[in-house]
């Protein structure tokens, strides 16, 4: 594996071993189940919740708790579905942006296939970004949830999630839900988030294990359980509480946090390169970014067709994708660039680099040399 070059990080990314060793030393020393009683239950159920606290600390989040989940999709379902359904009361109007996450889409759907929602889908504006006009114009008297993206899992957008929570402080009845899962350890510095009142996030996307993300929910708000039984996680979900994965969830958040200013530098340094050599090449390249741009993903269409592009990269062991690993198998096109306004033929002809702070200059200019040379021998 050592001579592969790895540019899908905002699919997935490597373990980090601090994490792995979190994880194993856990489910070796503290086996006990945290619901019971006795005393290696209490002190799973204190270690539990001191990985709760230390998220929460390092989040700076000052009103919320935490509902450890499955991953991003679960925490994304619980937040939409359980939030909607628990206040029908107030409304059934959601507003959404038109390039959520499929979790978010999906989610918002079923509401309104099976239970009568209307939903509306904002736009991003020119340069690839959900406003605060935008959202805030389409409230109406019966909108009772609104979740809008951190960063958008395509094109790298930052969304002003602060600046939305701010704005809807004025509207307390509307419940503010952020899937940040592309948010969490890739910026400059921590993003206040305590205007959102539902915050999703997710391991696998800073170098933490697959299958394991949190709901971070305001204490005052309540949800509808999706998954019912003992009633763990404040009986939002219930089931056995897995003490490893928090503890190794709240390892891999500290660890993405204390590193972030650094490893941002690193990776706007070689996101530079790569964007310096694509708009060297217009014949060959459309940039899809946004304004500003996000240096840990960049998108871009081939005038070749993307597939063949992203599989003979493959075939010269440089990993890259196409679209979204999770909508890879349904979409033919980028329904995020096409939201963009961009053609069919561009959206149908994208390449998503996503970088990390382990991808070093040497990677990238064979990705450069090895890119041009495909993009040359195509016909």
């Amino acid at each position: 594996m050592n001579n592969i070059i790895y540019l899908d990080n905002a699919s997935t990314t490597k373990v980090d071993e601090r994490v792995l060793e979190t994880f194993n030393k856990a489910h070796q020393s503290y086996f006990a189940n945290p619901s019971s009683i006795h005393k290696l239950g209490q002190e799973a159920t204190y270690l539990l919740n001191r990985s709760k606290d230390e998220i929460l600390s390092n989040l700076k989040l000052k009103d919320h708790q935490i509902i450890y989940t499955s991953g991003a999709t679960e925490a994304n379902n619980l937040a939409i579905k359980g939030a909607a359904l628990e206040y029908k009361s107030r409304g059934k109007h959601i507003i959404t942006s038109i390039y959520e996450h499929a979790s978010v889409l999906e989610a918002v759907k079923q509401l309104s296939d099976e239970f009568g929602y209307k939903v509306t889908y904002v736009r991003p504006n020119s340069d690839g970004i959900i406003t605060v006009d935008n959202v805030i114009s389409q409230l109406t008297s019966e909108t009772v949830l609104v979740s809008i993206m951190a960063v958008n899992n395509e094109i790298g957008a930052i969304n002003p999630i602060k600046e939305i929570g701010e704005a809807l402080k004025k509207y307390p009845k509307v419940i503010y839900h952020v899937d940040a899962s592309q948010l969490i350890g890739k910026t400059d510095k921590l993003i206040d988030l305590n205007t959102v009142d539902l915050l999703t996030i997710s391991a696998h996307k800073i170098h933490g294990l697959v299958g394991y993300g949190a709901l971070i929910k305001r204490k005052k708000l309540t949800l509808l359980a999706l998954s019912s039984g003992g009633g763990q996680e404040y009986n939002f979900r219930s089931g056995t509480n897995d003490l490893a994965g928090a503890l190794a969830l709240a390892k891999t958040i500290d660890l993405a946090l204390k590193s972030q200013k650094d490893n941002y530098e690193k990776v706007r340094f070689l996101a530079n390169r790569i964007i310096e050599y694509l708009s060297s090449k217009p014949e060959y390249y459309e940039l899809n970014l946004p304004h500003p741009i996000n240096s840990y993903i960049i998108n871009f269409s081939t005038k070749k067709k993307g597939s063949v592009v992203v599989e003979a990269l493959s075939n010269h062991n440089i990993m890259v994708s196409s679209i979204s690993a999770c909508s890879s198998s349904k979409e033919k096109g980028s329904y995020v660039v096409k939201s963009l306004g961009k053609s069919d033929e561009t959206a149908n002809n994208t390449v998503r680099i996503s970088l990390d702070a382990t991808n070093t200059s040497e990677e990238i200019e064979t990705f450069i040399k090895t890119i041009d040379q495909i993009m040359g021998e195509i016909r």
